[in-house]
């Protein structure tokens, strides 16, 4: 007798962030651009290259083309070059591997901001575009990640004291995230997107990540108010500083 199939999760688990890396045709693991390096170091090569050992968290890795980038703040894993700063969700460039990143509150990239979608508010570059389908399928699990886990394992240089890896997520919780909120009270909720109708059901089945295109004026978004120009960028913080905290909601 044919066992039942699994119920369907209300929130779903986004594609190759749970379970093994994944092994190239010649061994080893491609990595598509800098990341952190075994030992506490940083490999600093912008170009496709190999390495024997998986990314340590898949979930701070975004997976295309056979690659993983590091989509996550180098300032937490031993980067001290010139760094960016972000404050909340944004869509990450297919250069940089493309999707989105999901971290919550201030944080960094070593990636400049690319659209004049990206504003800037105070110190930080806020995004202030469309959030697509894929954003909204999986804004549950990721928010629940970087709430509950982040912090203890990975913030202020943790990992590099303690060299342990933040546990797999089997279920993503009903609660204890910030869904996606109604269009009237959007605006004081601190957001600047709603989701899009139409093809999140096929992203879930299929786990694609779109790569990222500014909008087309006229869309029906509102455009960042003013252009992208550099705020102060992010100094280097040594790993074991201290948990550096997210200071507020996305």
């Amino acid at each position: 007798m044919a066992q039942p199939a699994p119920p369907v999760q209300e929130n779903p688990i986004p594609p190759y962030v749970e379970g093994q890396a994944i092994v190239t045709s010649g061994g080893g693991y491609c990595y598509g651009g800098p990341h952190p390096a075994p030992g506490g170091g940083w490999e600093a090569s912008q170009a496709p290259h190999m390495h024997n050992y998986a990314p340590f968290d898949l979930r701070l890795f975004a997976f295309k083309n056979g690659c993983y980038y590091f989509i996550g703040d180098p300032r937490d894993f031993g980067y001290n070059g010139q760094a960016y700063s972000y404050y909340g969700a944004h869509p990450i460039l297919d250069a940089y591997g493309g999707g989105w990143c999901f971290m919550i509150g201030p944080h960094s990239h070593w990636w400049r901001p690319w659209s004049p979608y990206f504003t800037v508010v105070g110190p930080w570059y806020y995004w202030y575009g469309p959030y697509d389908p894929f954003f909204w399928a999986y804004w549950p699990y990721y928010s629940f990640y970087y709430r509950a886990y982040y912090p203890s394992y990975y913030a202020g240089g943790r990992f590099y004291s303690t060299w342990r890896s933040a546990p797999p997520i089997t279920r993503v919780p009903s609660t204890g995230w910030r869904g996606s909120p109604p269009a009237a009270t959007a605006a004081t909720n601190g957001w600047h997107g709603t989701p899009v109708n139409g093809t999140s059901s096929a992203l879930r089945s299929t786990g694609a990540a779109p790569a990222y295109r500014v909008p087309a004026t006229g869309s029906g978004w509102r455009p960042a108010p003013v252009p992208y120009a550099a705020p102060r960028t992010t100094p280097f913080r040594a790993p074991g500083s201290g948990f550096r905290g997210f200071r507020g909601r996305h």
